[in-house]
């Protein structure tokens, strides 16, 4: 990993802490449309650091066209492992149901937590957080 890209994964993983953390204090205050938004950001942000990171064909595309598209995220997160895949699906639930839609309630929030710390664990031990 080159200098550029480590930057720009530690600027990702950053993103994805600070996402993580509000979310959890949006969990906190029964806040189901906020939590769910950070909560996905969280995720998504911790996909790229890791992308970029990993030096997936994914980030350098995403990279090189200045844009990440959904599709890239997902062939990302599944090239990443199961915990990270299983991170991306919950935090999509979660940026359906829970923040376009507004069909679920703070416990089905709650569920996804641990799924989601996990990728977060994951982010902090690959990039050195």
């Amino acid at each position: 990993m080159g200098y550029a890209s480590s930057s720009e994964a530690r600027k990702h993983a950053e993103l994805a802490l600070n996402a993580f953390n509000e979310g959890l204090e949006f969990v906190n205050k029964g806040d189901v449309v906020r939590s769910s938004e950070k909560l996905y950001k969280a995720v998504e942000e911790g996909v790229k650091a890791l992308a970029i990171a990993k030096g997936l064909d994914e980030a350098r595309e995403a990279l090189s066209k200045v844009r990440w598209t959904v599709s890239l995220l997902d062939k990302a997160a599944i090239k990443l492992g199961n915990a990270v895949k299983q991170a991306w699906t919950d935090a999509y639930f979660l940026h359906v149901n829970g923040f376009h839609e507004v069909r679920i309630d703070i416990d089905e929030v709650k569920a996804r937590l641990p799924v989601i710390q996990s990728l977060i664990n994951i982010v902090k031990e690959e990039l050195g957080f």
